[in-house]
């Protein structure tokens, strides 16, 4: 049987990407989430315990820092936000970003899920910060201490052909295979494969397009399959990503996604189903 994970991402960020996601719960359409702990609403996540496996979504380039800005002041703006993704990578590379800063942070993170009694049984991350080396060796680290198997990994369900013409996404592809055997390696539960609907402008013929192409290529393991869902009228703390969560949210409570994960050959299943 192919067994697929649907984790909700951004579990906390506003009030209504909570209530997109409770309401797929209650529909049946998800089995995970991962919520962002130094967000204004992530302590209504007690209301998902035990009905679907919960991670810790890491970030470090939204909203404000658990800690205080004197204990991440490499990584925070002069009010004392989060720098955006852009700038963030530009101080890693300049070399301008506290590794201990990060590392205390990122444990300041799962403590707040721990003090509401909810042991994070995976992790995965903000804006996919996971996927550059400094980040994921302190994530590595954090995950370690804490006790938590699970990760999300980043290998694509399908290589296009259209990949061998670009040599430098053929590098990331190889990278991103090599950083997984890293984790699995160190111990971690992995997925088989991952996917998403993201896309920046994605229209809801686009997304049920990316649906076909993706279960047309899933014949057997596990897949994570990573979603956003929310609704058309948010607030602007969701930046750039808002109208699509909406697409999002309608297609997977589409018939024809409904179809494909009710189908006698696919199980739902969390992090914490997968073994080693």
């Amino acid at each position: 049987m192919k067994k697929l994970i649907i984790n909700a991402d951004d579990f906390g960020i506003t009030e209504k990407v909570n209530r997109a996601i409770f309401d797929l719960v209650d529909e049946g359409l998800l089995s995970s989430t991962t919520v962002m702990t130094n967000m204004p609403y992530y302590e209504e996540i007690q209301d998902l315990k035990g009905r679907i496996g919960i991670g810790i979504h890491f970030n470090l380039t939204t909203g404000r820092p658990v800690n205080q800005r004197d204990m991440v002041s490499t990584l925070v703006d002069s009010n004392g936000h989060f720098f955006k993704l852009s700038e963030l990578l530009k101080r890693m590379k300049a070399k301008k970003l506290s590794s201990e800063e990060i590392e205390n942070e990122l444990a300041a993170q799962i403590e707040n899920l721990l003090k509401i009694g909810i042991k994070p049984d995976h992790i995965d991350s903000h804006e996919s910060l996971i996927k550059y080396p400094l980040f994921s060796g302190i994530i590595r680290r954090v995950a370690k201490r804490y006790g938590i198997s699970g990760v999300r990994t980043y290998t694509p369900l399908k290589i296009k052909f259209e990949y061998l013409l670009r040599p430098r996404k053929v590098l990331v592809l190889l990278y991103l295979h090599y950083q997984k055997m890293l984790w699995k390696s160190a111990g971690f539960s992995v997925t088989d494969r991952y996917d998403s609907l993201i896309e920046k402008n994605l229209t809801h013929q686009r997304a049920i397009s990316k649906v076909r192409e993706i279960f047309q290529n899933f014949s057997r393991g596990v897949l994570e399959l990573g979603v956003h869902p929310g609704y058309p009228e948010d607030s602007d703390a969701l930046g750039g990503y808002r109208k699509e969560r909406a697409v999002e949210l309608q297609v997977l409570r589409d018939n024809e996604f409904k179809r494909y994960i009710q189908n006698g050959d696919v199980s739902l299943i969390s992090y914490q189903d997968i073994h080693l």
